[in-house]
């Protein structure tokens, strides 16, 4: 029983720091937040204490909720275009690239080391009059004059694809890799081909690879902020772009705190769809 003990008392205080730094810095802010979300306001921009929920009835009037359907198209898009890109990469890096697969895998890990700013500021020079894409269009003759790639949708959606297509590749990557190959083999030993061997073994055994990379691809792309603004110039406000506003352009505290917390239970929702689908798959093993 003492060493029961010894062992509780080392167990909870390896975990103090950890438990303290979350509390300190997650738990107490989102409270903070929350507690924002239900505050009153007045007309010049100070929040007043109170209770309300007008801030969240707010949120479902016209122009707010055409924001979040223009969020959620935006995030469903680029998730299906990383998942269409993504999963021939990492099957390409699983099955095919044999010694190569370490170099392509560090090959996707680089672009992390440099800032995100950075990174999207690029594509605002390479997609811009005189980047590169423009030259590259006049120089084939597809083209006479420069085209106005920035400050479009397509833009934005080459933005959000480049920045989390590693977030698809990795958990596919991890579902494919430990794929017996041996079940391959048995499927064309009983007559199947390459692609019903995909459809009935390869694609179900990847499932919880692919569930996994649509949640870590959808959920930060319904909040994501710099990518609209610098390569679509603002011009569809989404959720990231609508919590700057409420909270530094419009003084409007409580009402982005509101927009902030539903856009958590949104992403909260997110997750347990992920979990139930995954249940789902793993039952039907």
């Amino acid at each position: 029983m003492r060493r029961a003990a010894r062992e509780r008392v080392e167990t909870a205080a390896l975990l103090a720091p950890s438990v303290v730094l979350l509390a300190v810095f997650v738990l107490l802010p989102l409270c903070i937040v929350a507690a924002y979300s239900f505050a009153l306001r007045d007309p010049y921009g100070a929040v007043l204490p109170g209770f309300t929920f007008d801030n969240y009835a707010e949120l479902f009037q016209g122009v707010y909720l055409l924001v979040f359907v223009n969020s959620f198209k935006l995030a469903a898009a680029t998730t299906v275009l990383c998942l269409l890109i993504g999963y021939p990469v990492a099957y390409y890096i699983a099955f095919k690239a044999g010694r190569a697969a370490p170099a392509l895998l560090l090959l996707l890990l680089i672009p992390f080391w440099i800032n995100f700013l950075i990174r999207i500021s690029a594509w605002v020079v390479l997609l811009g009059r005189g980047g590169l894409v423009n030259g590259a269009l006049q120089a084939s003759g597809l083209t006479d004059a420069p085209l106005g790639l920035l400050n479009t949708l397509g833009a934005t959606l080459v933005g959000m694809v480049y920045a989390f297509l590693p977030l698809t590749v990795f958990p596919i990557y991890a579902a494919l890799q430990p794929i017996d190959r041996r079940l391959l083999e048995a499927g064309a030993d009983l007559g199947a081909g390459p692609a019903e061997t995909f459809w009935r073994v390869t694609l179900p055994l990847s499932l919880p690879g692919v569930l996994a990379a649509a949640l870590f691809v959808f959920v930060p792309s319904m909040g994501v902020f710099a990518i609209p603004v610098l390569l679509g110039g603002g011009k569809d406000i989404i959720l990231g772009n609508l919590i700057v506003q409420l909270f530094l352009e419009f003084r409007n505290i409580p009402l982005g705190a509101a927009v902030s917390m539903l856009l958590l239970a949104l992403s909260g929702l997110g997750i347990l769809a992920y979990m139930r689908a995954l249940r789902r798959v793993e039952a039907m093993r």
